[in-house]
């Protein structure tokens, strides 16, 4: 395979170990070409000593750590990195692109193709501490603890403004409609909507005062949480004076405190023919009675007994070494038990679960409407989590912390569409925990790394790119910085000696496979 010369290759910036049609696509894949002639700039004064050469690159260049480029077919480029691990390139398996400054920032593009089918960017730096993203409909900025914003539409199409300062001093936010608009400094004043549990939240010289609005109940708090009072729909009602009494009333239930926490007694499921008197003299003893229950707890909790007809029973000795708990009454059917810490059981209509040397060992599988999952634990040195869904798919991840992990999808057919593994690998979250966390910081950990970007596209490299090879749609490219470079598929092949004097190893005589075909090896 001959050298990538004239458009694949252009002298202004091979001045620089970066070639201008790498900036250039850059540059129009991301639409930030600031960005991109800012790097170009910073690359040319880190390199004054060959600006007034001009060199000849192959599409698979290694002189890690200075300097690496892997570049596709057309010449758009897969992977670049300068003085790694500080700058780095790579195009996303969507297409879209993702630059880094290791281990300040971050810069992601996402394609149309997203799951939310909008192209969006993201921009990370001094990750997890700040993020900014946006995609068109929805914006989001965070450095925390300093500063939070976020502007998305609401389930009406109006768009909304969320933000913070100082977390948890200021608060702010409005809805471009003008009827809500909302401002607090802690704890001199706030009026929240939709904050903590609440609909709406005021607080005016927290702790004095605090109101709280939820599903049309309204209460009044003086000197939180001891004074208040509230009232509400449906006969919904409540006072307190702290540690004198406490009285709360609606349909379902009345309860009644007095010197609280130690006396309490009430009725609940009074709008039912099954209703539950209770009394209690806490801790030391306490009583629940109805047509269809009984129940005694002493020294609560370590001693407690519930039984409600056949669909409840709770059993409890010496909390927390025993329990035992048989419960119809939500529909799952539960049963549960363990004798703590050695070992505990729970089974329901959708789940079933072991655990043995609480926490250690755990064993769990959940079924839900979409597949099922299994969860087998060791921790901290082992775990897997596999997934089976109801169209075929499967995933599984592999953990053995902190010297490796595995993960890895496969679609209906059994074929792998994506995974990784890594040695070492000691970040113990995944999925939405483990966000970013590679990319920042995987260089200080990582020995050697494999990748599946996509059926056809799997690579694998040492740390720093001491070695790196990767199989795209039948062409691969590897090198060893320094030494060798190689590019090939089933047409031809070429090593570059050196990483730039090519050596022609030939090729097949087959005929090129067709378009829509993945050629075979």
């Amino acid at each position: 395979m001959a050298f990538r010369y004239g458009p694949r290759i252009v002298p202004a910036m091979a001045r620089v170990v970066v070639s201008r049609q790498l900036v250039a696509a850059a540059a129009q894949r991301t639409r930030h070409p600031a960005l991109t002639a800012c790097l170009t700039l910073l690359v040319g004064l880190m390199f004054p000593s060959i600006l007034g050469g001009c060199t000849w690159l192959p599409s698979e260049f290694n002189l890690s750590p200075l300097y690496r480029q892997r570049l596709a077919e057309d010449g758009s480029p897969l992977e670049v990195d300068v003085l790694w691990p500080i700058f780095h390139y790579e195009q996303t398996p969507e297409g879209g692109d993702d630059f880094r400054i290791r281990p300040f920032y971050r810069r992601v593009t996402e394609p149309e193709t997203n799951i939310v089918g909008r192209s969006a960017t993201e921009h990370q730096f001094l990750w997890p501490l700040g993020r900014v993203r946006s995609d068109g409909q929805e914006s989001s900025h965070r450095f925390f603890p300093l500063y939070w914003y976020r502007s998305r539409p609401n389930v009406d199409g109006l768009q909304e403004t969320d933000w913070y300062a100082l977390f948890p001093f200021i608060w702010g936010g409005s809805r471009e409609d003008g009827e809500e608009s909302y401002f607090g400094i802690f704890p001199f004043y706030a009026d929240l909507p939709n904050f903590l549990t609440y609909d709406r939240l005021l607080f005016v010289l927290w702790p004095l005062y605090t109101g709280t609005e939820k599903n049309g109940n309204v209460g009044n708090l003086f000197l939180w949480p001891l004074v208040g009072f509230g009232s509400g729909p449906d006969g919904y009602r409540w006072h307190r004076a702290l540690p004198l009494w406490m009285f709360a009333e609606d349909q379902a239930y009345w309860r009644w405190s007095i010197l609280w926490p130690f006396i309490h007694f009430g009725t609940e499921a009074r709008n039912t023919d099954r209703p539950i008197d209770h009394w209690m003299l806490w801790p030391i003893l306490g009583h629940r009675y109805g047509p269809h229950v009984s129940g005694w707890s002493f020294l609560w909790p370590f001693f407690e007994y519930l039984r409600i007809d056949d669909r409840l029973l709770k059993l409890t000795l010496l909390w927390p070494l025993f329990r035992y708990e048989l419960d119809d009454s939500t529909g799952f059917n539960l049963e549960r038990w363990w004798l703590w810490p050695l070992v505990a059981r729970t089974v329901t209509d959708r789940q079933w679960a072991w655990s043995f040397l609480w926490p250690l060992i755990w064993f769990r599988e959940y079924r839900d409407p979409e597949g099922t999952q299994e969860q087998d634990w060791f921790l901290p040195v082992y775990w897997r989590v596999t997934r089976d869904g109801r169209d075929g798919s499967h995933d599984d991840f592999t953990k053995i912390w902190p010297l490796f992990h595995r993960q890895e999808s496969l679609d209906e057919d059994g074929t792998a569409t994506r995974g990784d593994w890594s040695v070492l690998s000691p970040w113990p979250w995944r999925e939405s925990n483990a966000v970013g966390v590679e990319e920042a910081y995987g260089w200080i950990w990582t020995l050697a790394k494999g990748r599946r970007r996509a059926v056809d596209d799997e690579s694998f490299h040492l740390a720093a790119h001491l070695f790196t090879t990767r199989e795209r749609s039948g062409r691969t490219q590897t090198s060893v910085p320094f030494l060798f470079s190689y590019e090939g598929d089933d047409a031809a092949s070429t090593l570059y000696l050196f990483n730039l004097l090519p050596i022609p190893l030939g090729g097949s005589n087959e005929a090129p496979a067709s378009p829509t075909e993945i050629p075979s090896r």
